[in-house]
C-alpha cells in the first residue's frame, strides 16, 4: 500500500512498506512501549532516574514524537536520535547501578533494563533512518503538489 504526503516544499512524498531503511514505524512503536513501561515502573515503587514531573514530561515527549514521526518529516528523525540517546543514558546508567545479576532483571528494577534496551534499539533504528536520509536513499521526492 502506497501513501502520499506533502513535505514543507509542497513536494509529494510517496512511501509505503518498500522504503529502504525507513524504521520510523518501529521507533514510534518502541517509544510508546518505553513510555508505557516508564509509567508502569513509576507505580511499582521503584526509585526512578527522574522526578515525577520530569518523568511525565519525558513520557509526553515520547508520545508526541511518536505521533508525528513520518518519512515526510525528516527533522523529526534527528530529534528521535536525541531522545533515544537521552533515554539510553538515563535508563542505562540507572539500570547498571541497580541490576547486579541476571535474576534481578526479572524484578521491578528490571523494567529499567528493559527500557534501556528499548532506547538502544530506537537509537540503532533511528540512526539507520537518518543515514538513509543523508545518503538520499530515503524516501525519493517525486512530484510537486498540484
Amino acid at each position: 500500500m502506497e501513501n502520499t504526503e506533502y513535505n514543507e516544499d509542497g513536494e509529494a512524498m510517496r512511501y509505503g512498506a518498500e522504503i529502504a531503511h525507513y524504521h520510523g514505524d518501529y521507533v514510534r512503536l518502541l517509544f510508546v512501549a518505553a513510555a508505557g513501561l516508564m509509567l508502569i515502573m513509576q507505580f511499582t515503587g521503584t526509585v526512578m532516574p527522574l522526578p515525577p514531573g520530569a518523568l511525565i514530561l519525558f513520557v509526553a515527549v515520547l508520545a508526541v514524537t511518536a505521533g508525528i514521526t513520518s518519512p515526510v518529516q525528516r527533522v523529526i528523525h534527528w530529534f528521535n536520535l536525541l531522545i533515544s540517546f537521552t533515554g539510553l543514558i538515563l535508563f542505562g546508567v540507572f539500570s547498571m547501578e541497580r541490576l547486579h545479576s541476571l535474576r534481578s532483571l526479572f524484578s521491578h528494577d528490571g523494567l529499567a533494563g528493559m527500557i534501556a534496551l528499548i532506547f538502544l534499539a530506537t537509537l540503532y533504528l533511528g540512526t539507520r533512518t537518518v543515514r538513509a536520509i543523508m545518503t538520499g536513499s530515503n524516501p525519493a521526492l517525486r512530484t510537486r503538489k498540484p
